[in-house]
This record gives structure tokens, C-alpha cells and sequence, in this order.
């Protein structure tokens, strides 16, 4: 369990080297040098963002953030390639350890209506609210594969209803930011 108090650690510490970077050196946080930097480095930066992608569900990151800044980054079937692999492999993850790390006890506790919803709806309609959950871009597709892990839900189940959902939502995502920046 000492990864369960690890975590907020992580979480801070990134935040504040990430702050402590960007105060330090502003020009290399400059879409043009992020440009820069991605064309000179397409296949790192690719990985990278991929396992940035894979591992932000275990921390509670939200992955839209990230999605928006890949698509500008990366072409626009990179991008949604990429980024699909990235958000299953992290909704992977979430569904194998959501027991074993006990943030099904953590989400009870934080969010103690919305769980207690999101399982109703869940025992009877498992595809259609994983799917549904995972396309409504304010809501964290995390806590929905949270819960289906812990009511035994397929993992096959969680990974085809994420996919559907997220697939959706990132092209809507692609054709209005790729749309905003060719204006």
C-alpha cells in the first residue's frame, strides 16, 4: 500500500518540476520549439507521449489536456493513433490495479453519489455507460473503468466501450483543433 501514499507525491513533485522547468527556461515551452523539438525527435516524442498517456490513469490526470496537445504536436492519424493505444493501455492498467491499489476505496470516498449511479447504471448496461461515460469529455473516463473493475465487468468490455467512446470524442477533437489551426 505505500504506493497508494506514493502517488500524490509523484503527482506534486511532477507538478512542481514541471513549474519550476517552465519558469526556469519559458522558451522551451513555446509551441514552436515543442514543434521543434517533436520534428527533430518524431519517434521519442511519440513514445513519450504514449507512455505519459498510459500511465496518467493511475494518478488521476485527465487525458484531455494531453490530447489536445498531441494533436497539435503530431499529425492528425499519429495523433489518433497514438492516442487511442495510450488511452487503452491506460484504461488497462486502471481496471488491473484499481483493486489491488485500493482506489476503488478512494473513489467510494470521494465520490460517493456519483459511485454508487454510475454502479446502478452499470449492472445493467455495461457497453452503453462505459461507452457513453468514455465520450462526455468532462467527466474522468478513469472513474467508470474504476468501478467496472470493481464490479468484475470484462476487461474486453471496458476496453471496446472505452474505445468506442474515446474514438468519437478524439476525431471531434482532431476536426476542430485541426480545423482552428488551418483557419
Amino acid at each position: 500500500m505505500w504506493l497508494r501514499r506514493a502517488v500524490p507525491f509523484i503527482w506534486a513533485s511532477v507538478i512542481v518540476l514541471g513549474l519550476t522547468a517552465y519558469v526556469l527556461h519559458p522558451g522551451y515551452f513555446s509551441l514552436a520549439a515543442l514543434e521543434g523539438t517533436t520534428d527533430e525527435h518524431r519517434a521519442v516524442a511519440l513514445i513519450l507521449y504514449f507512455l505519459i498517456l498510459s500511465v496518467r490513469g493511475l494518478v488521476l490526470v485527465p487525458s484531455t489536456p494531453l490530447l489536445l496537445s498531441g494533436i497539435v504536436l503530431f499529425d492528425p492519424l499519429e495523433a489518433f493513433v497514438v492516442s487511442m493505444l495510450g488511452i487503452l493501455t491506460s484504461s488497462t492498467l486502471v481496471h488491473c490495479c484499481a483493486r489491488r491499489l485500493g482506489f476503488d476505496a478512494v473513489l467510494e470516498e470521494r465520490y460517493p453519489e456519483q459511485s454508487e449511479q454510475i454502479r446502478a447504471h452499470l449492472m445493467e448496461h455495461q457497453f452503453p455507460v462505459i461507452a457513453g461515460w468514455s465520450i462526455c469529455p468532462i467527466v474522468p473516463t478513469d472513474l467508470v473503468v474504476y468501478l467496472a473493475s470493481t464490479l468484475r465487468v470484462p476487461l474486453w468490455k471496458c476496453l471496446v466501450g472505452v474505445g468506442a467512446g474515446e474514438g468519437v470524442l478524439l476525431s471531434v477533437y482532431i476536426l476542430i483543433i485541426r480545423g482552428m489551426l488551418l483557419a
